[in-house]
């Protein structure tokens, strides 16, 4: 990544030794295929590959600084060393002191689930305002994402919108350290990462953190309603907060009220000065997650024209919340970045409410990962929103959706239901079954790339 910085700050930021002729950085990275000129190479080390062992390569192709582990020997004289404990901790503790030198909105989004669609909602209605708006690129949210995201940050920016997320205790509490918000908000609190959050006591408490720090640095919070554990999580916040919901059950005040008008596509929103907005996206879910970057942005300081200017220029992030038009004017939902028990049920709701036919209406479902020893039970309790919404065919993939086959069985489904050993077998059923004018939902955890069925079908 291009930037420029002194090796005086670097070692001042890591707790190093500064070296006795200062130079200059004229960028950094921890892959070697980006390697520049008088770049800084960070060897971080990884679950597949270890940093460490490509140094030499780093300076073969021009980098002037190597950020090392202590007592790794480098064999070259042509870089500088700078050598400390943790290059992982390093790294951030760099990220932290960069990010220490801009005095803008810096505006945080955490959750369970919607966090990168409501990203890039945050961001581009911020553009209303700023022209020069940072964000976090994907859903770089993790231990070296977000310092990439710090990093890059410049003198031109106006704000800056961070994705955070966790899938550990403690760890929003060590990403906030470095991230140093203002403001921000949490989309929901669900089901996630149970490997080692444990339960959704752990989720809600982990996840609120994010109102602890807010409170105790005077950030500005949007707090959802809708969602009774992010309300019970705010209870306590006495700063500068705004509640928002598509209802108003708890009478909380100030309050965003959010109303979708289903015939034009549009969240209506009654406020201080009453406004509409146009719906990018599909499903009750996206609109809440539409309403909550309203709410952060009004926050922020944003007037309603600015707010509606913004939103104009949104673009879908890929792989959340995409329609495509398959052939015979088949509808195709990819909602294939990420999976969990909570996303996977607004996922449904959203499929359901818009499928024309439920007759036709193709759910498409991969495993959710990353649920610990709760995995059975959660693929298992799926069953109760298909059997609410009634989809004519469910077709599954992957070993943990097996168990949902089972469940569905025992509970007398309705309809149609078969489990894939491969995307490639799922998207032939498809290709061989699905009618005209039929509706299809594409849906798993990253690592089952349900996308891939998409790519097939368009080649079909």
């Amino acid at each position: 990544m291009s930037i420029e910085f002194s090796s005086t700050f670097l070692a001042n930021s890591i707790g190093s030794t500064p070296p006795k002729k200062e130079f200059l950085f004229s960028g950094f990275t921890s892959d070697t295929r980006e390697i520049k000129p008088d770049f800084l190479f960070i060897a971080l080390s990884g679950e597949a590959r270890d940093g460490h062992d490509f140094i030499e390569q780093a300076i073969e192709k021009g980098a002037t600084g190597i950020l090392h582990r202590k007592n790794f020997p480098l064999a070259s004289a042509t870089a500088t060393s700078f050598a400390v404990n943790d290059t992982l901790i390093a790294y951030r503790l760099f990220a932290q002191a960069w990010r220490k030198q801009f005095s803008i909105p810096i505006l945080v989004v955490a959750g369970s689930a919607g966090k990168t669609t409501t990203k890039e909602l945050l961001t581009a209605i911020l553009r209303g305002k700023w022209k020069n708006v940072h964000q976090t690129q994907s859903s770089q949210n993790g231990f070296t994402g977000i310092p990439a995201t710090l990093l890059g940050l410049r003198k031109y920016h106006e704000a800056a919108v961070i994705e955070v997320g966790i899938d550990a205790p403690n760890t929003m509490e060590d990403h906030l350290e470095i991230v140093s918000p203002t403001g921000g908000l949490l989309t929901s609190i669900g089901e996630e990462h149970l490997e080692k959050l444990i339960d959704i006591e752990t989720v809600a408490k982990e996840e609120g953190k994010l109102f602890s720090y807010l409170e105790k640095h005077q950030g500005k919070t949007a707090i959802n309603c809708d969602d009774p554990l992010i309300l019970k999580a705010a209870e306590k916040i006495t700063t500068e907060k705004l509640f928002y919901g598509l209802k108003n059950l708890v009478k909380k005040t100030p309050f965003l009220l959010g109303e979708v008008d289903e015939k034009t596509q549009t969240l209506l929103i009654n406020s201080k000065n009453n406004f509409s907005l146009p719906l990018p996206l599909e499903g009750k879910h996206n609109a809440s997650n539409l309403l909550g970057a309203v709410a952060t942005a009004l926050m922020a300081g944003l007037t309603t024209e600015e707010i509606a200017a913004g939103l104009k220029t949104f673009v879908p992030p890929s792989g959340r919340s995409e329609v495509h038009i398959w052939r015979n004017n088949i509808r195709i939902y990819c909602d294939t970045y990420n999976a969990n028990p909570l996303s996977v049920k607004m996922a449904l709701e959203m499929f359901m409410q818009n499928a024309k036919n439920a007759a036709q209406s193709f759910v498409c479902l991969g495993d959710m990962l990353e649920l610990g020893a709760k995995e059975e039970e959660l693929h298992r309790a799926l069953a109760q929103d298909l059997l609410k919404y009634k989809p004519s065919h469910v077709l599954l993939f992957g070993s943990r959706m097996k168990f949902l086959e089972d469940e569905l069985k025992k509970q007398g489904f309705s309809g149609y239901i078969k489990h894939f050993d491969s995307t490639e077998m799922l998207a032939h059923a498809l290709v061989k079954d699905a009618p005209s004018h039929s509706s299809i939902l594409l849906k798993g955890s990253r690592g089952m790339r349900m996308e891939r069925i998409w790519d097939l079908l368009q080649k079909s």
